[in-house]
């Protein structure tokens, strides 16, 4: 349990950092897609080292993390995207409300993912 704690206050700093850099790129004009990919990506930043060290507190040396980390991330973002665009284009909600349900449709997936795959962790308890 205290796991996903630590999964959840992370993923509220990338939550923030991801919706408030989306939020600034739409005000200056960009494409909400195109803000989406940058924004998207300055929290896989925050969350693979955050991830990596506390929450998970996996091994350097384990081969292919990083590598493993962005595939995780990339389906995320996919997924993420495809579901902010059927919110936009076809519901016609508003961007930034599409992006907070889109953001809570991807962290199920991104959690369940990094914690059985990536980091490779077969309980969700510990640390």
């Amino acid at each position: 349990m205290r796991r996903i704690m630590k999964f959840g206050t992370v993923g509220i700093f990338n939550t923030l950092i991801t919706f408030i850099s989306y939020t600034i790129l739409l005000s200056v004009g960009l494409h909400y897609i195109a803000a989406n990919v940058i924004a998207y990506s300055l929290g896989v930043l925050n969350s693979y080292y955050w991830n990596k060290n506390w929450v998970f507190q996996a091994d350097n040396g384990q081969k292919g993390l990083f590598l493993k980390f962005i595939i995780v991330n990339l389906i995320t973002l996919c997924l993420n995207t495809y579901s902010l665009y059927l919110l936009v284009d076809y519901l016609k909600l508003h961007p930034v409300f599409s992006q907070v349900i889109a953001i809570g449709v991807g962290m199920i997936v991104n959690y369940v993912l990094n914690q059985k795959w990536t980091f490779n962790i077969k309980d969700t308890g510990g640390n």
